[in-house]
């Protein structure tokens, strides 16, 4: 039991075990590692070389169709905009291309972008969050259609609780976006865009799968268009005995959008839904629980309205509210139930205005409160309100786009927080672009670091501060003949104040500022479009993640990481996915005496759409059934299979 809150709570974090070694054979291991990893990093980088060069010596092929490179995203600057515009790294996944790629959830359709880190302890009931660019899974912000949905007990987004039927698209925005997001957004921000209602008539879609451990997947989705009103409405159930003892999974949910516009000034959005879940919690290897059970149950409700009076202005205002309830249940000795509760309310408005032909303005009001009740750690709250700023610059003929912006946060219980941001895009010309960023950000503490109760060998700590850190990047964009897409991306970050939980002279853990980091990384991403049917993604990862106190490495950051993916898409409705992953070796503590093994899988996905709207599919993950840890003594699964089809109509 201790180790199951222990981990759930914080001490995954940077910085949690301490095993003394001696510093000759501290140092012996950490350039072991560096020099096995550059090895690595120079087989991949010449092999890459090679191919850019091959690619370059054939500067006149052509292809029968243009490829849609640039796409809408509203990440970046809070409202509607070209990526191609955008002085930022940011990544997007839409509903077609996780659909092809056979993701069975969120998780799956993030894991191959450059410097995303999937935290999973194994199986379909796991939990699974977003670690970028040498940061935790609480140092990412995740949003829903804009709204924060990070538990402020531990500050992380399950993302496993996300249908993927109800996904329009994903943008995955690099580094800190603290500026307009406030909290949470230190190594990036993750904005999950929901599908809208059909513009006109009706659309259902059914979903049904099977897999390998009776996991068993049913979902629908309806919706329609009546004159000015639409709704959209999905819902669905899965269940699973999962492949180790005690790690069963039942969990249905269901989500509804109603949409009405008024005239074409007006648009009114409710977004409503819940996810539950009754799961096994069968905890590490080293100490397994047979019995023990969590069940778990989010509620969200989301109103919004956008009002546009001309074709320069807009304006927004949203009202939500997030309930998250985890129920832990140990049967092992006598029958206990722990009951966390966290409800956050929120309001935004924002005005966003075309002042003149180059120059534009974001600004914005947020209040936030947030209510904790615990069966142990008592009931919590405390508020937050936030203003900020975008200065938008578009110079020498659009060619220099300039984002100056900042956010103030204050807070009720700690202060005020203020983080400025400069980032800008210069297009040399239609196919090469330069961008730069510099930018603060920081990281409120959870409910777990401030009220976590005294139980003898662990009690929180309600004088702890906000995670600071600030962040520099440089980086350009190449575009070759509409075959060869290729960005290159450095960046530093220097984390203070970082929250570690760590045993004080009474041996109880607590947690406190004392950690700092320093983050060096190179992001390396290549799509290649061989031909009309045929293309390939080679992404990689450099990155050096270590406590600037003690030089170690952080805890679970891989030096490596390449992702590879050929696809095939084109005759008669035939798409064929090969996807490859590697992962350099980690560390499972600070003291870097817990080695991780490095991994490479790969998996396979067909599928084929048939006359009248029907798609069998096939999937199957780790192709060679190779035995591997994402997290220490939580297995992954071996060779898995699913296969199924979907209707639409």
């Amino acid at each position: 039991m201790k180790e199951v809150l222990v981990r759930s709570q914080a001490l995954s974090r940077n910085g949690n075990f301490s095993v003394k070694t001696s510093p000759v054979h501290r140092l012996s291991q950490v350039s072991t590692l560096a020099r096995r990893e550059r090895v690595v990093m120079k087989n991949i980088i010449k092999k890459l070389t090679v191919l850019g060069l091959f690619l370059f010596a054939f500067p006149n092929i052509t292809f029968p169709q243009d490829v849609e490179l640039n796409k809408i995203v509203v990440t970046p600057s809070r409202m509607e905009e070209s990526s191609g515009d955008v002085g930022r790294v940011v990544d997007v996944v839409t509903a077609k291309e996780m659909e092809e790629s056979g993701a069975q959830d969120l998780a799956d359709a993030l894991t191959d972008f450059t410097s995303v880190n999937i935290s999973t302890y194994g199986g379909p009931n796991a939990t699974k969050s977003v670690r970028m660019r040498g940061s935790t899974s609480a140092q990412v912000l995740v949003l829903m259609d804009g709204r924060p949905i990070n538990n402020p007990r531990d500050g992380e987004a399950d993302l496993s609780h996300i249908p993927l039927d109800d996904i329009a698209r994903v943008e995955v925005m690099h580094g800190p976006g603290s500026s307009l997001y406030g909290s949470s957004a230190m190594g990036g921000v993750v904005n999950i865009i929901t599908k809208k209602p059909p513009k006109e008539g009706m659309k259902t879609e059914l979903y049904s799968s099977f897999g390998t451990a009776r996991t068993y997947v049913e979902r629908m989705l309806n919706g329609a268009r009546v004159s000015k009103f639409g709704y959209l409405i999905s819902g669905g159930y899965q269940s699973s005995q999962g492949f180790r003892e005690n790690s069963e999974l039942n969990a249905k949910d269901c989500n509804l959008k109603l949409e009405y516009e008024p005239n074409s000034e007006n648009n009114l959005k409710l977004n409503s839904g819940f996810y539950k879940s009754r799961a096994g919690a069968p905890g590490s290897t080293s100490w397994p629980d047979t019995d023990d059970k969590q069940n778990t149950l989010n509620r969200f409700f989301d109103f919004n309205w956008g009002f546009k009076p001309d074709e320069t202005t807009g304006i927004s205002a949203r009202a939500y509210q997030n309930y998250d309830r985890l129920e832990f249940i140990e049967n092992s000795t006598t029958y206990t139930k722990n009951v966390h509760a966290t409800t956050v309310r929120g309001f935004d408005l924002q005005l966003d205005k075309q002042l003149l032909d180059a120059y534009g303005i974001v600004c914005g009001f947020n209040y936030v409160k947030n209510m904790n009740d615990s069966t142990t750690s008592a009931k919590h709250k405390y508020n937050v309100s936030a203003g900020y700023l975008e200065n938008r610059l578009d110079l020498f003929d659009k060619k220099l786009n300039v984002n100056l912006s900042a956010r103030v946060d204050d807070y009720s219980n700690f202060g005020t927080e203020v983080n400025p941001s400069l980032s800008g895009l210069y297009k040399f010309n239609e196919s090469i672009k330069f961008h730069g960023l510099i930018s603060r950000s920081f990281r409120a503490p959870t409910f777990n670091d401030l009220f976590w109760p005294d139980e003898g060998w662990a009690k929180g700590n309600p004088d702890v501060k906000p995670e600071k850190g600030i962040t520099g990047e440089l980086g350009t964009e190449v575009r070759i003949n509409r075959y060869l897409v290729s960005g290159l991306t450095y960046f530093h970050s220097d984390f203070k104040q970082l929250i570690q939980w760590s045993p004080d002279a009474s041996a109880v853990w607590r947690p406190e500022n004392v950690s700092s980091a320093a983050i060096d990384g190179i992001e390396f991403g290549n799509k290649i479009f061989i031909s009309e049917n045929l293309a390939l993604d080679i992404n990689y990862t450099y990155l050096i993640a270590r406590d600037e106190d003690t030089h170690k490495y952080l805890v679970y950051q891989p030096m490596n990481k390449v992702d590879t993916c050929i696809r095939y898409n084109g005759y008669n409705g035939l798409t064929v996915e090969l996807k490859g992953q590697f992962t350099g070796q980690r560390f499972g503590n600070a003291a870097n005496t817990d080695k991780v093994k490095s991994f490479f899988v790969l998996g396979l996905s067909v599928s084929k759409k048939f006359k009248h709207g029907v798609t069998c599919f096939a999937n199957i993950d780790n192709l060679l059934n190779r035995k591997y840890v994402v997290n220490q003594g939580y297995p992954m699964p071996g060779f898995s299979f699913t296969g199924g089809l979907k209707a639409e109509f």
